[in-house]
């Protein structure tokens, strides 16, 4: 909390960088993960894992209550490489399957990078040049593309 309000006005950025990052350090390194919601389950299912996909480590798990217990898949983390605002081919792919999904990546809180994620693979790339800082991605298909990524 006091992080956020003390240290990233831009005048704090400009004038106390040093400071920033070394408050930064410490701050929870944010992750994307993937939750797996079952739509439809069986009381005979209590007990276990209620996650068919092949692609995904998620679980969900019934118990005897009929309460289900999530446990996540962390599909992105590493240090300082944060992955927020992300973005997917919404024209063609909302609500239906994707592969890949674009973020914003940001070093000690300051965005830095673009990022391509594949959230089947978990393989990213990375678009970043030196003294440059882009924003929230969009993504904007190819109007003749065939493919998800196409844009």
């Amino acid at each position: 909390f006091e992080f956020i309000y003390n240290y990233l006005y831009l005048a704090n950025l400009r004038s106390n960088w040093d400071e920033v990052k070394r408050h930064a350090e410490k701050a929870p390194q944010p992750e994307a993960r993937r939750y797996v919601l079952p739509l439809n389950f069986d009381k005979a299912d209590t007990g276990k894992n209620l996650v068919t996909l092949p692609y995904t480590t998620a679980t969900a798990t019934l118990h005897s209550d009929e309460t289900i217990w999530l446990e996540p898949e962390v599909i992105f983390s590493g240090p300082r490489h944060a992955f927020e605002f992300p973005q997917i081919n919404y024209k063609k792919y909302c609500g239906k399957p994707y592969t890949y999904t674009y973020g914003l990546g940001l070093n000690h809180f300051v965005p830095d990078r673009l990022c391509k994620l594949n959230v089947k693979t978990k393989e990213t790339w990375v678009w970043q040049e030196p003294d440059s800082y882009p924003s929230e991605p969009i993504f904007v298909s190819h109007p003749d593309a065939l493919e998800e990524d196409d844009g």
